[in-house]
């Protein structure tokens, strides 16, 4: 079996800010306020949600968080579990991966996940015995796991014939292992020697359901309780056994989630309420609400010896606490891990949470931002609208944001509130059919402060709202021939830029001088051919426009570049063409990205160009395209997801973020947008203390700062030329040798020689 183990790193939640990322690691943006389990240590309480675990220390108050950035690998939880016996956190998770915390250290155990069966290899629960076994109900099964040697030691098919069955959880009681299934509740002698045969297995037939589900069970007081799970209008079945005869209650809820016990107290959780027995069935507490708080969706719940409760809640987190009092613990993070765009601006950070569908069509998610602000997380809800899918800066105030949505027309927010919203009835915006389909793709403004709008479906599909307030709009429906329509652009030569998707191509709009007439407008669809006459794909996801005017063209099938957009209305003129990167084989070469749907481009500070696709992560390619400086994936990086939806740079840090179908993740990059002059000039980290693993950033630059640094005596240590705003130092000499403990001094230089900057490190080996 294939074994590492990680360093853990438990971070305390106070949230970096952009400029204290530093440069070459990732931090996770992930929702931490829908949580599904929980489990209790003899110091800490954990909570998990989707991407993530987190723990809460109830004596001092700390909070710290588990993810892909520190140490796990994988995201989709489907399972938690802690063993009072040897301290070690067991994560589990939906596509079979199991992740152990030992001694602050993780051990991930992909063999389930590696294993080569059909079906679902799902880890549903733990069940650590008193012999360091752990035993881990899957979807085909249960598979036992030796802690000592750190190993799986068997797997026990107990299906029909020994066919895959769905195991939801096992428990021992009265020296007999049982086993809660899809398909009835099944157990089998602890001191058996062939478990792993079927056989070996009986049904519990003194229940009368024998094929029912039986999804969570406990033991408490020498009796074993156990849920029969009937579906969503019918109370489900609570089992009672006590060694001898089965019984049974009808439960008060309609769907248990979960029963678990401690040595004084047995917990049943249900969405509709929590039952905590101190002697069943008589001394009980019912809990339908936390007192002082305005939801209750219990999903998870656990509780101690003295009584105390941990509930893994779908709307407040972890709450913490009994009847009479709670302390909720959320992580700083989002609402939830929707993310479809990200806008990042020189102070803030947003993240639409809407989308379309696959035929581009209305998803129905309730227009929701999240939004970084002073380190700190808000999640904006608005019941009014649904489907925001673009978001744009307003050039007229700092905290005003245009919000394309699919169906509710333009959304304005400012200082957080809605300040007006253009419809069809107070704008020339159209709607393909009576209700709120008002379908708005992409919103850009032009060097004059004009909002330009696609309007998808309708007869006049491109909008103009005027820097003076007013709308016209423009009946270029036939030129367009399309009902789908996507991204606005603004090139560089004040031409507006629309993708039409689909195989649609991309259509061009000169403006001219009087923009609200279209007598003044030069107008064009552009299909994709290259020089030689030869058709280029036409299905385009993203377009950008880098620091030389080059156009760059995400397509289904890689990417494609025009070297003269601003002569788009020249035929004879403007041309795309593929890119090239030359091959191991003289006279051949491969074209960038071929194979893959390019869903998004972004352009750092260095003219570098970051790519995301539908399938294989993200890439960073040089400025012309032609090397592969980095390739994130979810084998190889942090990230949640192969499925790249949007990319956003930071224009100060030069932080990338990344939006997922799974969640929202960044990545500290080199390159920042450079300044016209040199600012405040500094390096970091500085100190640079021995623990310290990256890179030190010098930054305050002009793009292209030639940059040396030596030792006190003069001698050359390194040099380099920024990237933007930035440059970095690896810590080695010229020889790639770690350079030696004490202070160096940088000296930068604009390529004009008009401008230096001197500074000083101290590096610490």
């Amino acid at each position: 079996m294939k074994q590492y183990t990680i360093t853990l790193l438990l971070l305390l939640l106070i949230e970096s800010a952009f400029s204290q990322v530093p440069v070459g690691k990732w931090r996770d943006h992930f929702a931490f306020k829908q949580v599904n389990y929980t489990t209790i240590s003899n110091s800490k309480v954990y909570a998990s949600s989707a991407n993530g675990v987190f723990w809460y220390s109830p004596t001092d108050g700390n909070i710290g968080k588990l993810t892909s950035v520190n140490g796990l690998n994988d995201v989709g939880i489907s399972a938690l579990g802690h063993s009072k016996y040897d301290n070690v956190l067991a994560i589990g998770y939906q596509n079979g991966n199991i992740d152990l915390v030992i001694n602050d250290k993780i051990l991930n155990v992909p063999d389930i996940k590696q294993k080569p069966i059909q079906g679902t290899k799902q880890i549903n629960h733990f069940f650590f015995d008193d012999s360091n076994l752990l035993l881990i109900s899957t979807g085909f099964g249960i598979v036992v796991y030796n802690l000592e040697r750190r190993e799986i030691k068997d797997t026990y098919y107990i299906g029909e014939a020994g066919a895959e069955c769905w195991v939801n959880q096992v428990t021992v009681f009265n020296h007999r292992l049982y086993a809660a299934t899809g398909n009835g509740l099944k157990s089998a002698s602890v001191n058996s020697t062939t478990l792993f045969h079927y056989e070996s297995w009986q049904i519990e037939t003194e229940i009368p359901f024998v094929d029912a589900e039986y999804n969570t069970m406990a033991v408490f007081q020498n009796k074993l309780f156990v849920n029969q799970s009937t579906g969503n209008s019918v109370n489900d079945a609570l089992w009672i056994f006590d060694g001898e005869n089965w019984s049974t209650a009808t439960s008060q809820f309609i769907q248990i989630r979960n029963i678990a016990a401690s040595q004084n107290y047995m917990v049943l959780t249900s969405r509709q309420g929590i039952m905590v027995y101190s002697n069943y069935p008589s001394e009980q507490i019912t809990i339908t609400e936390y007192a002082n708080y305005w939801d209750y969706k219990p999903n998870h719940a656990l509780i101690n010896n003295n009584g105390t409760l941990a509930i893994a809640d779908n709307s407040l987190s972890l709450m913490y606490g009994n009847v009479k009092s709670w302390t909720r613990v959320k992580p700083n993070s989002p609402d939830n891990d929707r993310a479809y765009y990200i806008l990042p601006t020189l102070t803030n950070l947003y993240i639409l949470a809407g989308g379309r569908n696959s035929w581009w069509g209305n998803m129905y998610y309730p227009f929701t931002y999240h939004e970084l602000n002073d380190n700190r997380w808000r999640t904006v809800y608005n019941s009014a609208f649904f489907d925001a899918v673009r978001i744009t800066q307003s050039p007229f105030y700092e905290d005003e944001l245009f919000v394309s949505t699919w169906g509710h027309g333009v959304v304005v927010y400012r200082d957080g509130e809605v300040s007006n919203n253009f419809t069809p009835e107070n704008s020339s915006l159209q709607t393909i059919f009576s209700g709120p389909y008002c379908r708005i793709g992409g919103i850009a403004f032009d060097l004059n402060n004009n909002m330009w709008v696609t309007n998808a479906g309708v007869p006049n599909p491109i909008s103009l709202y005027t820097a003076e307030g007013e709308w016209v709009s423009f009946p270029y429906e036939n030129q367009i021939a399309s009902d789908r329509i996507s991204d606005i652009k603004l090139s560089p030569s004040n031409f507006l830029w629309v993708i039409i998707p689909s195989g649609g191509g991309l259509f061009v709009i000169d403006p001219g001088t009087n923009p609200e007439s279209i007598e003044s407008h030069r107008a064009k669809k552009v299909n994709l051919i290259a020089p030689d006459g030869s058709s280029l794909p036409n299905n385009i996801h993203s377009i950008a426009f880098d620091k030389d005017n080059y156009l760059w063209v995400g397509t289904s099938e890689g990417v494609l570049i025009s070297y003269n957009p601003y002569a788009v209305f020249e035929p004879q003129q403007f041309s795309l063409q593929r890119v090239k990167i030359p091959g191991y084989e003289e006279g051949y070469a491969a074209e960038l990205l071929k194979s893959q749907v390019v869903t998004s481009i972004a352009v750092d500070g260095g003219n570098r160009k970051w790519f995301g696709t539908q399938r294989s992560g993200a890439y960073l390619q040089s400025s012309d395209g032609s090397e592969q400086l980095l390739h994130f994936t979810v084998n190889n990086s942090p990230l949640p997801s192969n499925n790249i939806q949007h990319i956003g740079i930071h224009p100060k840090t030069g932080e990338v973020f990344f939006a997922t179908d799974k969640g929202t993740i960044s990545y500290r990059a080199e390159a920042t947008e450079g300044n016209s002059r040199f600012g405040k000039v500094y390096a970091f980290p500085n100190p640079v203390r021995p623990e310290f693993d990256g890179v030190i950033t010098i930054t305050g630059l002009v793009d292209k700062t030639n940059v040396k640094i030596t030792d006190l005596t003069g001698n050359l240590v390194f040099e380099t030329v920024s990237l933007g705003g930035q440059a970095t130092w690896d810590g080695k000499t010229l020889t790639g040798n770690k350079a030696a403990t004490g202070v160096y001094l940088f000296f930068c230089t604009t390529t004009d020689g008009e401008e230096t900057a001197v500074g000083k490190i101290l590096f610490i080996k």
